[in-house]
């Protein structure tokens, strides 16, 4: 019951994310030049190394298996570092075609390491419990890195005005 509960959460995190984006910021955000919603959509990354509380005992109540901490750890950690270095590059107006091309790294690289997390977690957390406060990562901050993901390829996909 408890893995119903979780997945509910998750899902219902996703549809809060994406109505929030779709209603509030999506609208005002996509009159801005590209390179502008890059900058906003890769800044929620920043936090990626909050996936390193799933190594911690005492924030997650018992060991998490390794086979899922340690990859959302240090792909979160990674994705971090790409957000980064993504971000910088956007924020010194650089060429299109190094800023796209680092977006592009960025997103896919963190949408994999979210997938592989949302598919490896629920087949080897037997007790979602063992979550403990982390619990609000993958319920709360992992849609949003989703929905930011989303954002991010529509305005990478999008033509040339």
């Amino acid at each position: 019951m408890d893995a119903l509960y979780f997945g509910m959460s998750a899902a219902f995190g996703i549809i809060a994310w994406a109505t929030i984006f779709s209603t509030f910021i999506w609208p005002k955000l996509k009159t801005r030049p590209q390179i502008e919603r890059l900058k906003l959509l890769t800044a929620p990354h920043f936090f990626r190394y909050l996936g390193t509380t799933f190594l911690i005992v005492g924030l997650v109540v018992h060991k998490l298996p390794a086979a899922f901490a340690n990859p959302a750890a240090f792909g979160d950690l990674i994705t971090a570092i790409l957000a980064y270095t993504t971000f910088t590059v956007l924020r010194k107006n650089g060429k299109p075609g190094t800023y796209t091309a680092l977006a592009w790294i960025f997103n896919v690289f963190g949408t994999i390491d979210l997938l592989i997390g949302a598919t490896v977690g629920p087949l080897l957390i037997k007790n979602i419990g063992n979550f403990g406060v982390t619990y609000l990562i993958p319920t709360f901050y992992v849609p949003l890195l989703f929905v930011t993901h989303y954002y991010s390829f529509k305005t990478l996909t999008e033509r040339p005005s």
